[in-house]
């Protein structure tokens, strides 16, 4: 089958997922990202194209905030393009491929069904990053655009079991939903030491994320408070890195002398592998995320991970007691069995769950993400 162009038409393009976008260029004809700013004000990175062809469209940013239905709000943006339609007339794709689900997607939409005006066959692909969870308690009017995308999409790309359940509610045919999953550098891991036991006997535990309501690090401190005073011969020292409106928070929070906080703040991506090494656990209590691609991080360092069940990503990378634990961050009495279970865990426990751990990441790699989404792009660019 010819290779095919294609339009991708995100916000911004993230540091992890350019060595996947590199790769999939070379996989088709020609490959044009449209963005809408170089990078949101709230995401510590600084923007890197990577040798990709990112063109920036006319946008106008619409801040807002949303009040998730389990009780935290979150900060989110709304971008309108105002010239997508013209330039996808100009780079006439054979398949776009939209990010999120709002007048950006809607305006791909008509544009793939006015392309043969122009003498075109296109075909659009929605990038749908969402899980259930996240997508709890959405408006009628947001349904009802999403309803109206999905009649005018010929598929969507998604991260797993959950979003695809999502999708199909809202009028995705099954045949047309395409789990690719997210994936990480595994490169940037390769080589990091494995942890050994600390010498003083600390378990050392570590976070990566914007610190913000909806990562659930408050009440899971309000947790591992409660087990630390119930265990006082023992010592946990806990690495977040990452910043925002919750750091107070946590720097403020009473907690027993046995609980270590270290808050190291925004740190560049290329930093990652090396905050992650040597650590012995990582544990990621969110209480809504589509995905969760520390989980991934993490594992490809070699970390067992402690990880919440309202992220994709935990559901369907961690298996219990072989790489991780699961556990619901809304559940008290769930999350203190798990955090039982994971510090009673040995070192030499924990050191058998990092190679599982590492086994499990490389079957999340960037190749088997870029597999499933050629064979996306053919099944709706083929006859």
């Amino acid at each position: 089958m010819p290779r095919c162009s294609v339009a991708l038409l995100v916000n911004f393009v993230p540091p992890y997922r350019v060595a996947l976008l590199r790769a999939l260029e070379r996989e088709v004809r020609r490959l044009t990202v449209l963005v809408s700013t170089d990078m949101e004000p709230d995401r510590p990175w600084k923007a890197k194209a990577g040798g990709l062809d990112v063109r920036r469209t006319g946008s106008i940013a619409l801040p807002y905030r949303r009040r998730h239905p389990d009780g935290f709000s979150e900060d989110l943006t709304i971008h309108l393009s105002c010239d997508l339609l013209p330039r996808l007339v100009c780079l006439a794709p054979d398949v776009v491929v939209s990010g999120e689900f709002g007048l950006r997607s809607l305006q791909a939409g008509l544009y793939r069904r006015l392309a043969p005006l122009f003498g075109h066959r296109t075909r659009l692909l929605v990038w749908a990053t969402v899980s259930e969870q996240t997508e709890r308690g959405r408006g009628m009017l947001r349904t009802a655009l999403r309803r109206l995308i999905a009649g005018l999409a010929d598929g969507a790309l998604t991260n797993g079991a959950s979003g695809a359940r999502y999708l199909e509610r809202i009028g995705f045919a099954p045949d047309r939903i395409f789990a690719i999953h997210q994936s990480t550098d595994l490169d940037r891991f390769a080589g990091l030491p494995a942890a050994g036991p600390d010498p003083d006997g600390v378990l050392r535990l570590v976070s990566v994320g914007a610190l913000i309501p909806r990562k659930g690090l408050l009440p899971f401190l309000e947790r591992l408070a409660i087990w630390c005073r119930s265990n006082p011969e023992r010592r946990l020292h806990w690495r977040l890195v990452g910043d925002g409106r919750e750091r107070a928070g946590l720097e403020a929070a009473d907690r027993p002398t046995n609980l270590e906080i270290e808050l190291l703040g925004n740190r560049s991506y290329e930093e990652i592998p090396g905050l992650l090494s040597g650590r012995d656990l990582l544990v990621f209590p969110t209480l809504a995320d589509e995905w969760g691609l520390v989980v991934n991080e993490g594992m490809a360092a070699g970390l067992p991970v402690l990880g919440s069940r309202r992220a994709q990503a935990a559901e369907e990378m961690i298996s219990e007691g072989e790489n991780g634990w699961l556990f619901d961050p809304l559940d008290p009495g769930e999350t203190d069995a798990a955090l039982a279970r994971a510090f009673d865990s040995s070192p030499r426990q924990r050191k058998s769950m990092a190679v599982e751990a590492r086994h499990t990441a490389e079957r999340f790699s960037h190749r088997n993400t870029l597999r499933r989404m050629r064979a996306a792009l053919d099944a709706v660019w083929g006859p």
